[in-house]
């Protein structure tokens, strides 16, 4: 690296870090007294247990709510816009040197933050995630009665289908069973009143049923077995059947794909995780993004300030935003393939960095 570019690398990563700090603090400060502060105090939460689970928010302040973009967005324009305010960028530029050249270092320190982002998210981060949702449930959640509602559970172990009409997905337990499963030449019926997870056992039982099977040919019953308890006919564990139902946030990438894949096998809907799963890559490569646009606007701002600078810098947040979460709705929705949501807004705004960088006067 030339001597330039440790300058302006250096500049940029202390820029970096003091903006990705003084954001994470406004974020938990706001969240503390505008979100937790009622429960802390209606359930004299411990201050370590408060301080442990902000320690854990911050990986989703960093990625879920675009810090680590933002500061490299906000950093790029008040280096290089300080710089070209100083006549820096002319000097440089008359010397001979490009605006690519310039930009080198930069775009580098964008690529490795980029990168960065992405192993911190995918290990440190999945941890703190992890922590956190159990800090909340403990602490922070308030104690509401059984939650009860219907499920499906599709392509089981030995062609059987499940449905539960009601169903406690904290007990492990549910009421009124329907279970069938379709062979050439006979259908099996299995009507019970529960079902629960034996953790012992780790092992689904059914208890007060029947089981019949028929001959769809003939329309007539070929055995009728009655249940008082008695193991059910699949072998599929509550880790795989509500696997989806965890935040992608507390999964890695290989493990979300892992979710992804058993749900396909268990005909189970997966489409807002299939989007989450691309934002994983896309949201760490948000930070290479902004960079080519921070570089443009700040040597087009030269005359503007501070004040200016920080305007952009809202501007290009609020309008990547609005795109962003558009089409990751649309996502969510169907309307647009998951990969295409998920990297849309930064397809765009890399064009249209691109397009500014080029035609940027030097």
């Amino acid at each position: 690296m030339t001597l330039l570019d440790r300058y302006l690398a250096k500049r940029i990563v202390g820029a970096m870090l003091r903006i990705l700090l003084s954001m994470t603090l406004l974020v938990v400060v706001v969240d503390l007294l505008l979100t937790r502060q009622d429960n802390i105090i209606k359930y004299k939460i411990p201050a370590w247990a408060v301080v442990e689970y902000y320690i854990c928010f911050i990986p989703q302040v960093i990625f879920e709510y675009h810090a680590a973009a933002l500061s490299v967005l906000i950093a790029g324009l008040m280096v290089l816009g300080k710089s070209a305010q100083d006549n820096e960028m002319t000097a440089v530029l008359a010397g001979g040197i490009s605006l690519r050249r310039i930009a080198r270092a930069p775009v580098v320190v964008a690529l490795l933050a980029a990168i960065g982002a992405y192993a911190f998210q995918d290990t440190l981060g999945v941890t703190a995630s992890r922590t956190a949702e159990v800090l909340d449930k403990k602490y922070f959640s308030k104690i509401g009665g059984p939650v009860r509602h219907g499920t499906s559970w599709t392509n089981l172990g030995g062609l059987w289908t499940c449905h539960v009409l009601k169903f406690n997905p904290r007990a492990m337990t549910g009421q009124d069973v329907y279970l069938h499963a379709i062979r050439p030449g006979r259908v099996d019926e299995i009507r019970a009143n529960r079902i629960y997870w034996d953790e012992k056992e780790r092992r689904w039982y059914l208890e007060d049923g029947r089981w019949a099977a028929f001959d769809p040919g003939k329309d007539w019953e070929v055995v009728s077995q009655r249940i008082t308890r008695a193991p059910a006919p699949f072998a599929e564990s509550p880790e795989e059947l509500f696997a989806l139902d965890e935040p992608s946030r507390s999964k890695t990438v290989l493990e979300l794909a892992g979710d992804l894949h058993r749900a396909e096998h268990l005909g189970m809907p997966a489409l807002r995780q299939q989007v989450e799963y691309h934002l994983k890559f896309a949201q760490p490569a948000l930070c290479f993004v902004m960079i080519f646009l921070a570089i443009p606007f700040a040597l087009r701002l030269r005359r503007g300030g501070f004040m200016l600078g920080v305007g952009a810098s809202i501007a290009i947040g609020l309008a990547y935003l609005t795109v962003f979460y558009i089409s990751v709705g649309l996502g969510y929705m169907g309307t647009l393939s998951p990969m295409v949501a998920a990297w849309l807004a930064n397809v765009l705004f890399l064009a249209g960095g691109l397009y500014l960088f080029r035609r940027t006067p030097t």
